[in-house]
């Protein structure tokens, strides 16, 4: 019996490496879930999978509490929900693109608009021109004067 025991113990010891837990940063995880995201979007904004997030959530146990005083704190200040979001959406690219996603790279670098198509290369870009034609209306509105 000691001999099984102790082939147990052992298998155990071997055949599961130990995981750190990643600290999950429940003040961001409160701010999302009452910014209206599921615990999955969560979960992948913070970095952890979603039977995680929910187990952690079960065995904290005052989540509810802290996600209605962010709600009913969203509803008072819009300008600071809003400000929460911008920093959430920037976390979450640089995160993304740090990570090598290739998707959200392309994405990024359209609306960054850092790369043309190449057949649109000869082509005059339409925002350099009206950068041109106000630099024009800017001199002649200083050659105009007195």
């Amino acid at each position: 019996m000691a001999k099984h025991a102790a082939a147990d113990a052992e298998r155990k010891a071997v055949s599961k490496p130990s995981r750190r837990r990643r600290p999950v940063p429940w003040p961001e995880v409160a701010r999302l879930l009452a910014a209206g995201l599921t615990e999955a979007e969560v979960a992948e904004l913070v970095g952890c999978e979603v039977r995680t997030l929910r187990a952690r959530i079960t065995r904290w146990g005052g989540l509810e509490q802290v996600v209605a005083r962010y709600r009913e704190e969203c509803a008072e200040n819009p300008r600071e929900t809003y400000r929460r979001l911008v920093e959430l959406v920037y976390a979450h690219l640089e995160r993304q693109v740090r990570s090598g996603n290739l998707r959200v790279l392309l994405w990024v670098a359209d609306r960054l608009k850092l790369v043309r198509p190449v057949e649109a290369d000869n082509e005059p870009d339409p925002l350099e021109e009206r950068l041109a034609a106000l630099a024009e209306d800017d001199e002649d509105f200083d050659h105009d004067g007195p």
